[in-house]
């Protein structure tokens, strides 16, 4: 109550007197230094030498022997089976059963699992074939389990048959091996993060699997596009929704597959040599970070192991790097026929690293705990904890919430604002009858404004084909704006009638809105700091920016509406459709479809937060600027 009434020169405490008096000017140094603390992260300042916590690892201790004739021998055998299958006419089961029969000759308790799904609910419906093998391991009776994945086709569409012909390798090897105190568990699937997510389902009682091991620890997947040799390996751990593997397998692969001379670099990113300038070693860092904010805020990355992080498994991707002259890259680019095996020197350092992954994850005594689950990577062997990134979010959320009490403070009439002690009655009564008959309008606006929203989120999971096919996807996008913008002019254009102006105030609407805001990407930092930040980029920033004078002339609404057209979700859309090379009239791979399905299959944040905070509160600005 004394917040309430301190606008209305009610006694206070020091320190809200401190707040009432300075809020008008805190706002935008806050937001200013949030945006510079964003900036200096890259820096070498804010970064640490990445180390093991998890010393039971020990992937020092590790000699590897992968890569004998016996190992090469069961690479091909994956040529071999396929070949016998070729009278299969379709493409899944051929590959399918030509995996099966490996496994399962190799010594695997194998089992093959078919499932539909639709990419978007309702929309359609895609068949797959995932195939597993479970090496038993003689020191255990199943409890756990370490896994190794690959999808039969890269994240760039190639053909990823050097990963399954390398995982038949090293079921070979492991079979071979007597020290496993955990079984492992060796998935191909054709359908992607869909297959895996499948699988994971049915894997942890979902039904239809029966072939089974214990509690999965970790998994890595692999990515081997058609190369003769690669540059180095990509690495990518990003998952839905913000989650993050335990730093302490990033640390653990980075180091092994350093030491078996197979680089495997963030994102497939080379650090800056030493010799660089502090500019290019900049540029270097913020370009790592940009893409794992990116990653991050929409949910996608490279390879398949975002669903396993979904389950508590922490898991990772390796993506070899095809150097651009690589001739049998090249080759399978022009003619698309099969590629032949990798050089025999890079599948075996390839290999060796999984191998010492492999040995080293086997000492592991218990899950991941020590190390950090939130972080960023601004280089490799780097890291940023949360303790140095998340300032950031916390000065974002103080600007919001000072111009909140500010505005808050500045609603109404001057008079109601007096420090008179003989008003004092009469200002405390005129402040809650201009409070009885605004706040209920202020709040009407923004429940009708939401309501759109959630029309929006309903809509397609209700009636797809209704609103999702080829045909209306885009007119149903951009039926949403023109009803959005028609519900703005309505709403604003209803309150320059003089008899019904005394009824809001756009003040009170900016700072309720400004809390609710807060309160999103406060909450939001802590889970997924990344998509905190574009949420604030997309909808705090322009809500500060709003109607930064009291007095708002015509050139200031024009110019504040402009600026809300830009950073408006429809824009936003059709900026990154042209950053991703799609038609504006192909709505089939387009971001909002992208965003529904991750939301409906793996639970991804990024399609409710575009529906029920970014849309109504970009349609609030806009009423906020055009209010009298």
């Amino acid at each position: 109550m004394a917040l309430v009434l301190s606008g209305q020169g009610e006694k206070a405490s020091p320190a809200l007197k401190l707040a009432r008096n300075y809020s008008a000017y805190l706002a935008y140094p806050l937001l200013f230094a949030s945006i510079v603390w964003l900036l200096l992260l890259p820096f070498q300042t804010f970064t640490r030498k990445g180390y093991f916590s998890e010393n039971a690892m020990m992937p020092n201790q590790v000699y590897t022997v992968f890569g004998s004739e016996e190992h090469i021998s069961a690479m091909d055998l994956i040529d071999t089976e396929l070949a016998l299958q070729s009278t299969v006419k379709d493409e899944g089961e051929r590959r399918a059963g030509a995996v099966y029969r490996a496994f399962d000759g190799l010594g695997l308790d194998s089992e093959i699992q078919r499932f539909a799904y639709s990419e978007v609910p309702g929309i359609g419906s895609t068949s797959g074939v995932n195939v597993h093998g479970v090496l038993r391991a003689g020191r255990s009776d199943s409890v756990e389990a370490l896994l190794i994945a690959a999808s039969w086709t890269t994240s760039s569409n190639a053909t990823n048959i050097n990963a399954i012909r390398l995982m038949a390798g090293l079921a070979k090897y492991a079979s071979e091996q007597v020290y496993w105190a955990k079984d492992i568990i060796f998935l191909v699937t054709d359908g992607g993060e869909h297959g895996i997510e499948t699988w994971l389902k049915s894997y942890h009682g979902g039904g239809g699997l029966y072939v089974r091991s214990g509690i999965i620890q970790a998994a890595v997947c692999l990515e081997l596009p058609p190369a003769k040799s690669y540059a180095g390996m990509g690495l990518f751990f990003e998952g839905k929704s913000g989650q993050l593997p335990n730093l302490d397998l990033v640390n653990i692969v980075q180091y092994i597959s350093r030491v078996e001379r197979i680089p495997a670099y963030l994102h497939g990113i080379v650090d800056a040599p030493r010799s660089s300038t502090w500019l290019e070693k900049y540029k270097r860092s913020a370009q790592l970070l940009l893409r794992q904010v990116s990653s991050l805020a929409i949910g996608k990355s490279v390879g398949v192991h975002a669903p396993f992080l979904r389950y508590r498994i922490d898991a990772l991707t390796l993506s070899g790097i095809v150097r651009p002259s690589d001739p049998v890259n090249l080759e399978y680019l022009s003619t698309g026929t099969a590629p032949v095996m990798p050089a025999s020197f890079t599948i075996r350092s390839i290999g060796r690293a999984v191998e010492s992954t492999l040995r080293s994850l086997n000492n592991l005594l218990e899950h991941f705990h020590q190390s950090f689950f939130f972080y960023i990577l601004p280089a490799n062997e780097k890291y940023i904890s949360i303790g140095d990134y998340i300032p950031a979010a916390g000065l974002m959320v103080a600007s919001l919430l000072f111009q909140a009490m500010h505005l808050w403070w500045m609603q109404g009439s001057d008079d109601m604002r007096s420090d008179s002690p003989a008003t004092r009655i009469d200002r405390i009564n005129a402040y809650y009858a201009f409070l009885r008959r605004t706040l209920p309008n202020t709040i009407g606006i923004i429940a009708r404004v939401h309501l759109l929203g959630v029309i929006l989120l309903i809509a397609p999971i209700a009636v797809p084909y209704a609103v999702l096919t080829n045909t209306t996807s885009t007119a149903y996008v951009f039926t949403m704006a023109l009803a959005s913008v028609s519900m703005v002019l309505h709403i604003s254009d209803t309150y320059w009638i003089e008899s019904v102006r005394r009824m809001v105030d756009w003040k009170q609407l900016k700072a309720i809105v400004e809390l609710y805001v807060a309160v999103v990407v406060g909450c939001l930092s802590v889970m997924n700091f990344s998509l905190a930040v574009v949420l604030f980029g997309v909808t705090g920033l322009p809500l500060v920016l709003t109607r930064v004078w009291t007095s708002a002339t015509k050139i200031r609404r024009v110019a504040n509406v402009c600026m809300l057209l830009l950073a408006s979700p429809v824009c936003t859309l059709v900026l990154s459709r042209a950053a991703l090379g799609l038609s504006p009239l192909d709505f089939t791979s387009s971001p909002f479809r992208m965003f529904l399905g991750d939301f409906y299959h793996f639970g991804n944040l990024a399609y409710p937060l575009v529906c029920l905070v970014y849309w109504p509160v970009n349609l609030l600005c806009m009423i906020v600027a055009l209010m009298p």
